[in-house]
């Protein structure tokens, strides 16, 4: 915990206590956190774009009533997702299944033979996909198609089983994150530097933080739910130099959980 004379504020974010923490009244019972983060919903993976895109032109009309969105809006919505699905898939592909042709006859052109006139080889592109009525697809369709899954998902009738078949919820984020994570930086305090622990606890509920210091045991500093926290002990020698060690862990319904983060270091001056 953090004690009443190493320096912390009363607005820090630190849970006082002494040395050894006391589970405050109201942390009794486990914290319940957070639901399940969840991955980013755009596809990472070019190759999975299209079909994404293809999706939600072919559902988002089934949803405009629920919502509800405007026809116009649904219909421009509708023409961007289906002008992207072919030019990231069939279009892109014809593309790239075009370009060997083209350097086959450069080479051609270059060492071929023979008495007929060279004649470049005529990209064909793939026929467009029809678009609604009246609508056509300027530049800076993605970002529009971005801004459209933030209306739908403002809207009064929209559901997370709405969003999930239509591809704008991402999956959930399985990967269970062990440790805290932390970085250190010194700032210059009363009488001699200060150590800045800044720290991300992932929806625990907060991190011990442990330091050690000439050779000494680990010591307790705080159980602190916000970061940063600021180590400003005085130098054990004044004036001399000294290596603080730091690492954390998890706390939450009154224990500390979960593994040690790596140990890192830092010197401390005057």
């Amino acid at each position: 915990m953090a004690l009443w004379s190493n320096g912390a504020l009363w607005n820090s974010g630190t849970l006082w206590g002494p040395v050894t923490p006391t589970t405050p009244s109201n942390q009794n019972r486990k914290r319940k956190r957070n639901t399940m983060k969840r991955q980013r919903y755009y596809p990472r993976l070019l190759a999975q774009r299209p079909e994404w895109h293809e999706n939600l032109a072919i559902k988002l009309p089934t949803v405009a009533a629920a919502l509800p969105l405007d026809t116009d809006v649904v219909n421009q919505g509708v023409g961007d997702n289906l002008t992207m699905a072919y030019g990231l898939g069939l279009w892109l592909t014809t593309v790239r299944d075009f370009a060997p042709a083209c350097t086959a006859s450069l080479r051609e052109l270059e060492d071929g033979a023979g008495d007929s006139a060279f004649v470049f080889p005529v990209f064909t592109a793939p026929t467009p996909p029809t678009l609604p009525v009246g609508i056509t697809v300027k530049p800076g369709a993605l970002q529009r198609i971005f801004r459209l899954v933030q209306d739908i998902k403002s809207k009064p009738g929209y559901t997370e089983a709405m969003g999930i078949d239509l591809g704008i919820v991402g999956p959930e984020d399985t990967v269970e994150i062990t440790v805290p994570e932390f970085s250190m930086k010194l700032e210059q305090g009363t009488g001699c530097q200060c150590v800045r622990l800044s720290f991300k606890k992932h929806g625990w509920y907060a991190v011990a933080i442990y330091s050690r210091r000439g050779n000494g045991e680990w010591v307790l500093l705080g159980i602190d739910s916000e970061s940063p926290y600021l180590d400003e002990r005085p130098l054990l020698v004044p004036g001399q130099p000294e290596v603080r060690e730091y690492r954390m862990r998890y706390w939450e319904g009154g224990t500390e959980q979960g593994e040690w983060t790596a140990v890192q270091s830092i010197t401390v001056g005057v």
